[in-house]
């Protein structure tokens, strides 16, 4: 069953923040067969598609977050769900974690400073010009 809204309950209080170094080490490590089944760590981009398109995090997947309710079943196997938004503070990543925690996705961690932090830390980021 799906919840809407911010109504659950869910505030900033249970939103967990990850810096962009213990992400990538997340993803590097956490795609293995260590975790089992069900274990993989998961990049989700909330953005627009076609922002994103134009620039984001290697690796991640691109669920705009007016259609997570018809996409949340991509995140099933999510062992850990990292959320990456544009940059500090990001609105959308924000309300995309705790949608995602409203829905009872447990490991929901947001990416501090967004796709910005992530490539001022040196990390891969796909772009298309």
């Amino acid at each position: 069953m799906f919840l809407f809204g911010c109504n659950s309950g869910i505030s900033d209080k249970n939103l967990s923040y990850v810096s962009p170094n213990d992400a990538a080490v997340l993803m590097r490590e956490g795609s293995g067969s260590l975790l089992g089944p069900g274990g993989t760590t998961i990049m989700v981009d909330p953005r627009p598609t076609w922002i994103y398109q134009k620039s984001h995090i290697a690796g991640s997947i691109n669920i705009p977050f007016g259609r997570l309710h018809i996409q949340s079943w991509r995140l099933d196997d999510a062992g850990i769900i990292i959320v990456a938004g544009e940059t500090y503070n990001d609105s959308v990543a924000i309300a995309m974690s705790k949608e995602l925690i409203s829905q009872g996705f447990t490991d929901v961690r947001t990416l501090r400073g967004g796709l910005t932090g992530w490539d001022e830390a040196g990390e891969p980021v796909e772009t298309r010009e």
